[in-house]
C-alpha cells in the first residue's frame, strides 16, 4: 500500500480521481443494463408477454390441448381493434406450451387465439380462416367459415379450436402472463343402428342419414359465437355395416350386425335444434326424426346439473346414438347414447 508520506498532494488526486472513475462507470454500467432489460415508458420495445393457452372446456374439465391440436395461430389487437401482431407456433404443442411476445407498447389488447389438429390433409377438412394484415386487417373481419357445398357438408373435419381474452400492459411490469382460453367448435356423431331379431336385413346402403341445422351454425365469430347463416345439411363422411364384436356396444350375442355411420358438424346449438333423420331410400320413408339437443340433454350426467343445456352441448364433442330397427321400424323405448341406456323417449323429441 502506497503511504502518504511519500505521495505528494497531485498524486494523491489522482488515485482519488480514480477511484471515482470507476465508481461512476460502475453505476452507468447498472443503469444501462437495467435500461435494456425492463419496460420504461420510453422504449416498451423488450417488454415480454408470455401467453398460454388452455383447453379444459371439456367433460372432464382438464387441459386436453395437446390431445386436440398441434398447431396454435394467435392474433394481438390494439384498443382500435386493428392487428398489431400475429404468430404460429413452430414447436410441438403440450399442455404448457406458450407464446413469447415483445415490443407491445402500453395498452389494452385482445389476444385472440385458434388451435387446430392437422392429421387429415383434405381441404375440405377445415374451417376457412381469412389472411389477415397487420395494421390493417380488424378484429370484426375474423371469422371461420365451415366449408361446404351446395349446403351439404359430408367430410371429416380436423379440430378447430378458438378463444379470446383481453389483457392490459402496464409500464410498471416487464413480464406479463396471459391465459387464453379455448372451446373447441365441432363434434362428432357416431349412429349405429341394431336389427332387433338376428334374421333381419340390414345394409346401410339402404337408408339416407343427415343432421340438418335449419338456421346454420357454419360461420364462427372470433368469441365462439356462431353467426347468422345458411341451413347447412351434414351427411356421413363415414358409413360401413359391421359384425357385432366389431362394435362393443351391447351384449346381445344373437345379433351380429350392424350399420354405423359417423357425421362431423360444427357447434351444436340449442335454439337452432338441429335434427338427425334418417330416410329409408327405396320408399323416400322418413323413419327417424329427432331432436339433438334435447335427445342428448337426456345424458346430462348428476355430476353436471350446474351447467346449462349449451354448455354441456360445448364440453361434449362425442356422441354415438345407438338406435334399434325392426323392419324398417325404429323401437323408440330404447336408445344407448354415449353407453347410457335412455328409456325416456315418449318425450316430444
Amino acid at each position: 500500500m502506497v503511504g502518504f508520506d511519500k505521495v505528494t498532494i497531485k498524486e494523491f488526486r489522482l488515485i482519488v480521481m480514480g477511484w471515482k472513475n470507476k465508481i461512476y462507470l460502475s453505476l452507468i454500467t447498472v443503469i444501462m443494463i437495467m435500461a435494456n432489460s425492463s419496460c420504461t415508458k420510453e422504449d416498451m420495445s423488450n417488454c415480454k408477454v408470455v401467453v398460454g393457452f388452455i383447453y379444459d372446456y371439456n367433460i372432464l374439465s382438464a387441459n386436453a390441448l395437446e390431445n386436440q391440436a398441434d398447431q396454435v395461430n394467435l392474433y394481438v389487437f390494439g384498443e382500435d381493434n386493428i392487428l398489431v401482431q400475429q404468430c404460429t407456433n413452430t414447436e410441438l404443442l403440450s399442455n404448457d406450451f406458450k407464446m413469447k411476445l415483445s415490443g407491445l407498447k402500453a395498452g389494452k389488447y385482445r389476444f385472440v387465439a385458434w388451435a387446430k389438429s392437422t392429421k387429415l390433409s383434405n381441404e375440405q377438412a377445415d374451417f376457412k380462416v381469412p389472411s389477415f394484415k397487420v395494421n390493417v386487417s380488424s378484429i370484426n373481419d375474423l371469422i371461420y367459415v365451415l366449408k361446404r357445398e351446395s349446403g351439404i357438408q359430408q367430410h371429416e373435419l380436423n379440430n378447430m379450436l378458438v378463444g379470446v381474452t383481453e389483457a392490459e400492459i402496464n409500464y410498471d411490469k416487464d413480464l406479463l402472463n396471459v391465459s387464453v382460453n379455448l372451446k373447441k367448435v365441432n363434434h362428432k356423431i357416431k349412429i349405429v343402428i341394431l336389427p332387433v331379431t338376428p334374421e333381419a336385413e340390414l345394409d346401410v346402403a339402404d337408408y339416407e342419414f343427415s343432421v340438418i341445422d335449419k338456421s346454420g351454425n357454419g360461420r364462427i365469430n372470433y368469441d365462439y359465437n356462431v353467426l347468422p347463416d345458411e341451413q347447412i345439411i351434414y351427411r356421413p363422411y363415414y358409413a360401413a355395416n359391421l359384425e357385432l364384436d366389431d362394435i362393443g356396444i351391447i351384449e346381445q350375442q344373437e345379433i351380429n350386425k350392424a350399420a354405423v355411420v359417423e357425421i362431423n358438424t360444427s357447434r351444436i346449438m340449442e335454439a337452432n335444434a338441429p335434427r338427425l333423420h334418417i330416410v329409408k331410400k327405396a320408399n323416400n320413408k322418413e323413419i327417424v326424426s329427432l331432436n339433438l339437443p334435447k335427445l342428448f340433454s337426456l345424458t346430462k350426467m348428476e355430476d353436471h346439473r350446474e351447467w346449462s343445456l349449451q354448455e354441456y352441448l360445448d364440453r361434449q364433442d362425442s356422441y354415438t346414438i345407438t338406435l334399434f330397427f325392426n323392419n324398417d321400424t325404429w323401437m323408440s323405448g330404447v336408445i344407448i347414447i354415449n353407453g347410457w341406456v335412455i328409456n325416456e323417449t315418449e318425450i316430444d323429441l
